[in-house]
């Protein structure tokens, strides 16, 4: 039996629809997991940061996680980065009150840290000093808190 043309049509702008999906979509496969090691205490969260642009660093943060401070370090995930360029900012919110504190002149008072443990001049370092790159492959980034 032979197919009808609009049964060939049909399914001709099926497969044309699904490969411009597919080709379409960013690449979301990686997963990306940040070791927290050093003197992180066992009060309050640890705070992280995750910055994809260089113009959004130490802005908004393309996304974040909070989890509890634990002695032997902490470990969090984000999944299903589109792969590339990223930084971290982290800090331990020891008194819990989601916020890095600072004395009066503005410097830090609980522990932080950067991605690739950067460090700045009268500041936080430059996006490109902090950040690493995502693959498809799962990633891992150690941050160690002095």
């Amino acid at each position: 039996m032979k197919t009808p043309r609009h049964a060939k049509i049909t399914n001709a702008a099926i497969l044309a629809l699904g490969l411009v999906a597919i080709v379409a979509s960013p690449a979301f496969a990686a997963n990306l997991t940040i070791e927290v090691s050093g003197e992180v205490g066992d009060k309050g969260a640890v705070m992280v940061a995750l910055y994809k642009a260089s113009d959004k660093w130490m802005g908004k943060a393309t996304d974040s996680r909070k989890t509890a401070a634990v002695k032997a370090g902490v470990a969090v995930t984000f999944n299903d980065l589109a792969e590339g360029e990223y930084a971290i900012s982290l800090f331990i919110d020891e008194n819990s009150n989601n916020k890095l504190d600072t004395n009066g002149i503005g410097i830090p008072i609980e522990p932080y840290a950067f991605s690739n443990d950067a460090s700045g001049s009268f500041g936080p370092p430059s996006f490109d000093n902090a950040k690493f790159v995502v693959s498809k492959d799962d990633t891992k980034h150690v941050i160690t808190i002095k």
